[in-house]
């Protein structure tokens, strides 16, 4: 999810920039409701578990996006998925243009031989993408439609919290989160409001408390979204939420364990300040994986990377954005 809401601030600095183009954009269902209201923009919703499940699924899928007259084809995925639709686009005559993955740079990250590597942002890759298109743009911020707030105290600091990501090694732990917590309305009057998906339910109720509010699985993206615009400040794993806060443009707070914003998924309009990890010169053997679907290979102490990472760091940086509360795009 956090690619596909990556290609967001991309795409409409190319509709910003290229006022006659419109845009044929080919997502997840569930991802569609992120990017509706947006001008020039067509979804199409991608239904990969029944209706275009399976090679004839692809070629359903091919037939209705065959309907729009367009005649070049930016794919910004690279899977196995998409690389079946490319073929069936340039046999129909349109010209195709792929993402390059850095898969050799990234490489190079993980094996921690060459201090300082980035690989490029996500979203300047996207935007490569484009240019081979002949298509010039921008990564702008996102505007998101104000809805009327849930959140009715006026008196309270309100704070996001999304504590769990897919992969175990992106985890902070509860026990952190709920140090924080404590630190947090100890020291301010604030209001706490978890997300994630519909599995995160249960495994959040722990945390549930006076001022505590459990979302995750509850809300659709759409009050997901007007809940996050009433927030004065996010904490996230590197995760999709992360994601999304940063483009609505809270200041966000990141904590990262078995990977790192070097490998291109740094969170939009933040400064780097903002994304914890622990020391390198303590914890040597991170990162350890792009995406973090690898277990860690740490025998005398496994997950060290988060363990370096105190509750009272992340309440620090905390104590930088609520005083005073301040919502922006931007750095310090």
């Amino acid at each position: 999810m956090g690619d596909v809401l990556l290609t967001r601030p991309v795409m409409e600095g190319i509709l910003q920039n290229n006022k006659d183009l419109e845009l044929i954009f080919v997502t997840r269902k569930k991802f569609a409701p992120y990017f509706t209201g947006i001008d020039r923009i067509t979804v199409i919703p991608f239904d990969p578990d029944h209706q275009h499940k399976g090679f004839w699924g692809i070629w359903k899928l091919f037939r209705e996006t065959r309907q729009y007259s367009f005649r070049q084809v930016v794919d910004l995925h690279g899977i196995m998925r998409t690389w079946i639709l490319d073929v069936l686009y340039l046999l129909t005559g349109c010209r195709v243009h792929g993402i390059r993955k850095h898969r050799a740079l990234r490489k190079k990250v993980l094996n921690h031989k060459n201090p300082g590597i980035q690989v490029p942002q996500t979203t300047d890759r996207y935007l490569d993408v484009f240019r081979k298109a002949c298509i010039e743009g921008n990564v702008v911020p996102c505007i998101f439609q104000e809805t009327e707030s849930p959140v009715a105290d006026e008196k309270l600091m309100r704070i996001g919290i999304a504590p769990l990501s897919k992969h175990p090694t992106k985890n902070w732990g509860l026990d952190s989160i709920s140090e924080l917590i404590r630190l947090l309305k100890e020291r301010y009057p604030v209001e706490i409001h978890l997300f994630g998906g519909k599995e995160d339910q249960l495994v959040l109720e722990v945390l549930e408390d006076h001022g505590v509010f459990n979302h995750s699985g509850k809300l659709s993206a759409s009050e997901e979204i007007a809940l996050m615009l009433q927030l004065d400040a996010f904490l996230s794993m590197d995760s999709a939420n992360m994601h999304l806060a940063s483009l609505i443009g809270i200041p966000t707070l990141s904590v990262w364990g078995a990977t790192d914003p070097s490998l291109g998924f740094a969170p939009l309009f933040q400064p780097d300040s903002r994304s914890l990890r622990a020391n390198p010169a303590e914890v040597t053997c991170r990162p350890c994986s792009v995406y973090g679907e690898k277990p860690c290979k740490r025998y005398d102490s496994p997950m060290l990377c988060m363990k370096r990472i105190e509750p009272g760091m992340v309440f620090d940086e905390f104590c930088k954005i609520l005083t005073p509360p301040v919502k922006y795009y931007g750095v310090d």
